[in-house]
């Protein structure tokens, strides 16, 4: 990028340089007309392949989106069914509770207090 140099319309085609503000007629020094033709053509080719360009992504981009969102929908059916599942294990587990009375839930409290001490003793001796 050029370095400004206080007259902003000296390096713009069409422009004099040495009245800012006023236009030529004439084409910018060093370029002919048929070269002045081609300039905005190669520009309109270069702005439309970006153009296209762009428009593939967008596309992609939608397709991409599109993909995620039945994903998670099939993921939220998915959890849906598991937590079916662990309520009904649950459910399960309150029902064994009522027949079997309060034994069963006095030997996994106690195995369970008993894995924590040994895994804070074994922890506290590395």
């Amino acid at each position: 990028m050029a370095a400004y140099t206080g007259n902003r319309h000296r390096n713009l085609p069409g422009l004099r340089g040495d009245a800012p503000g006023a236009y030529s007629s004439y084409p910018p020094a060093g370029l002919a007309g048929e070269e002045l033709e081609e300039d905005p053509n190669s520009k309109d080719m270069r702005l439309k392949s970006r153009i296209s360009m762009l428009k593939d992504v967008s596309i992609s981009i939608g397709d991409e989106i599109r993909d995620q969102n039945q994903f998670l929908g099939s993921m939220g059916q998915d959890m849906e069914g598991m937590g079916n599942r662990l309520g009904a294990t649950i459910k399960r587990f309150h029902e064994m509770w009522v027949r079997q009375g309060c034994g069963p839930f006095f030997y996994l409290t106690l195995f369970a207090i008993g894995v924590v001490v040994f895994l804070y003793l074994y922890l506290k001796m590395r």
